[in-house]
């Protein structure tokens, strides 16, 4: 009885290897899937941030210039009119408005410098690291090695996801990618071993499959991704939402910019 009971034991365990296995693998497709549709999101939200900032920003950032120095010109008429000096009142508005014209110029500074920032090189054993998850994966998903129509769509669409996190230094992405496939072939280890191993594999794919669903989540109901829904919404009524409100933010700012004129003329006279 003892030797077929051993046998009963190895085979469970060896249907349980399987099973996790197959666990593993279908976690990992989910997985694969959940980060195209992430980094599919993410390059949406990028380009219509883009054409937002374009568009858009450039108003809003105007319209509180304008209505920053509209401010300073009331606080400094108010002054002038209670016989204060001309010295004291710029000292006054300085103090007054210092927090708002530092944001003004942060905006300005952040601008100017967006398209000249540099990624921050990593240290010798992340990027070392980061080099041989990258041609683990790129050899794992390469598209030659698919076995059907099916497969090779999901490896072309994974290739410039894995591209992508290696020049952009995404170690996260890679990672999250690599996981299932160290413990695979590891013929020292007893079954019991091998068969924790792999449960400790499937709870780390487990965990980037919620992770992953987490940031979709929260990617979508960012103020951009709204935003980006309703333009798209109202584009299909005929509406192009964002003409719309760059023509509205024209026109308050070319009212403000009167009104700022004729605050800086009263300033004027009033010297």
């Amino acid at each position: 009885m003892k030797p077929a009971a051993l046998i009963h034991v190895n085979t469970v365990d060896e249907k349980e290897t399987v099973r996790l296995l197959e666990d593993i693998e279908a976690k990992q497709k989910q997985v694969e899937e959940l980060t195209i549709a992430i980094e599919t999101l993410k390059s949406e939200v990028n380009v219509f941030e883009r054409r937002y900032n374009s568009q858009i920003s450039r108003y809003y950032f105007e319209l509180d210039k304008v209505e920053l120095e509209m401010k300073e010109y009331r606080l400094r008429l108010h002054l002038r009119r209670e016989n204060v000096s001309e010295e004291v009142i710029e000292a006054r508005v300085e103090s007054c408005f210092k927090a708002s014209r530092e944001r003004v110029d942060a905006y300005e500074t952040v601008n100017e410098s967006e398209t000249t920032s540099q990624e921050d090189k990593l240290p010798d054993t992340k990027a070392k690291h980061l080099q041989d998850l990258y041609r683990k994966l790129a050899k794992r998903y390469h598209p030659d090695k698919a076995m059907d129509a099916k497969e090779e769509e999901r490896r072309e669409q994974l290739m410039p996801l894995i591209n992508r996190a290696y020049n952009e230094q995404d170690l996260e992405t890679l990672e999250r990618l690599s996981i299932g496939e160290t413990e695979r072939h590891t013929p020292e280890k007893t079954a019991s071993e091998k068969r924790r191993a792999l449960q400790t594999e499937l709870r780390r794919l487990n965990r980037a499959a919620s992770q992953l669903r987490f940031e979709i989540n929260r990617l979508k109901t960012g103020r951009t991704y709204q935003l980006k829904q309703q333009v798209e919404n109202a584009k299909k009524t005929g509406t192009d939402l964002l003409t719309t409100l760059a023509k509205d933010l024209e026109r308050k700012i070319k009212a403000s910019r009167g009104q700022l004129a004729h605050l800086m003329n009263m300033w004027h006279r009033a010297q």
